[in-house]
């Protein structure tokens, strides 16, 4: 098989950690949920793994975007916003391109019923979605929708607030 990148500098780049990581903690998850789902009693080391699951994530985002190594760079933050936006169709004939973005992060409250009849709560984050029509030569960049956000937010399309609000 032949590497498109060397071995040596995939060890550089710390990506088979990072994957492992990743991997290790997808299982750690999965079986969590597995035990939620059977209504079986969760340890105190796995919730303490809840409770630290952020620390988790951002170790993980720092170790795949090459961040605090052992030299001490950082990652750029702006890897790390979540305020993103794209068009995603050119309309040649109306000169205008659909603008799909993520805004701020949200908090998601979802009751739901568990196999056995109990009901539980579950409180996490969601993204706030935008979609609107936009001349082709006014294409937004992050940092525009960025400053759009903050000085002037479009409204979410009429379909989010089925679940929205």
């Amino acid at each position: 098989m032949k590497r498109l990148i060397p071995k040596e500098e995939l060890e550089k780049l710390k990506i088979e950690y990072a994957l492992n990581n990743f991997s290790g903690i997808l299982t750690k998850l999965l079986e969590i949920s597995k035990k939620e789902l059977e209504n079986k009693p969760l340890t105190e080391e796995e919730y303490r793994f809840i409770e630290n699951f952020g620390s988790y994530s951002e170790s993980l985002i720092n170790s795949i975007a090459g961040g605090e190594t052992e030299f001490g760079a950082e990652v750029d933050p702006d890897i790390l916003k979540t305020t993103l936006i794209a068009d995603v169709p050119t309309d040649g004939n109306t000169k205008q391109v659909l603008e799909e973005g993520v805004g701020h992060i949200k908090t998601l409250i979802v009751a739901y019923k568990l196999p056995h009849g109990h009901i539980l709560v579950g409180v996490g984050p969601v993204f706030s979605y935008y979609e609107f029509k936009q001349p082709m030569q006014n294409r937004l960049t992050d940092e525009t929708w960025r400053e759009m956000l903050q000085d002037n937010p479009q409204a979410e399309p009429e379909w989010v607030k089925n679940f929205s609000e």
